[in-house]
């Protein structure tokens, strides 16, 4: 029953335990997100997007690595954000974070604007992963790179939270990501967790 309750929780923490929710999140995504964040390579002065920003932890550490870019964040849950805005209200006010209610389908930000965009664990989440994967395509610059993080498929589908996720394995990622016009995917592989890095090829 509980991890039923986590795994609804998961895609949209919403109510009196939501703030628990997220840090649940943080701690169990901790190596995970800070593994993605160290293959986005940010030479510090990037436009970067974390999709699903949970409590805003992963995104305050990125604020402090790419210092003199501009870090942007999303999440579906208001809570969330809210969250993530007090968490990162240092960072709001030097106006190195921006923080918004949105999720991966709708973006709200222009066409060819950040240079890396990565998401940990949400892909299970999406309501459209054709949609989701071309709107990361379209808000990205031309050679601006795609990270997407998640847990293998066969050790999730042991779990009882995960009964409601749409699983991928990651050949129908990475068929997904070619066709929405990715190219040069490279597989990261690190203890039962895979980094799928697509790449915008444009001029």
């Amino acid at each position: 029953m509980f991890q039923k309750w986590i795994g609804s929780q998961l895609k949209n923490p919403k109510g009196p335990l939501s703030k628990w929710v997220g840090r649940y999140m943080e701690k169990g995504n901790h190596a995970i997100n800070d593994w993605t964040i160290s293959l986005l390579n940010s030479n510090g002065n990037d436009t970067i997007l974390e999709v699903g920003i949970g409590n805003g932890s992963t995104l305050s550490r990125l604020a402090q690595r790419n210092i003199l870019g501009k870090n942007y964040g999303v999440d579906i849950s208001e809570e969330m954000v809210k969250v993530a805005m007090r968490k990162n209200r240092k960072h709001l006010n030097a106006g190195v974070v921006d923080i918004q209610v949105s999720d991966i389908e709708s973006l709200p930000f222009k066409n060819d604007f950040f240079d890396k965009v990565f998401t940990v664990h949400t892909i299970y989440f999406w309501d459209d992963i054709g949609r989701g994967l071309s709107e990361a395509y379209r808000v990205l610059k031309p050679n601006g790179r795609l990270l997407l993080s998640i847990m293998d498929k066969s050790k999730m589908e042991l779990m009882e939270r995960t009964t409601d996720f749409k699983l991928y394995s990651i050949k129908e990622i990475e068929s997904n990501l070619m066709q929405r016009g990715f190219k040069d995917i490279r597989i990261h592989l690190r203890a039962g967790f895979c980094c799928l890095e697509a790449k915008k090829i444009g001029s």
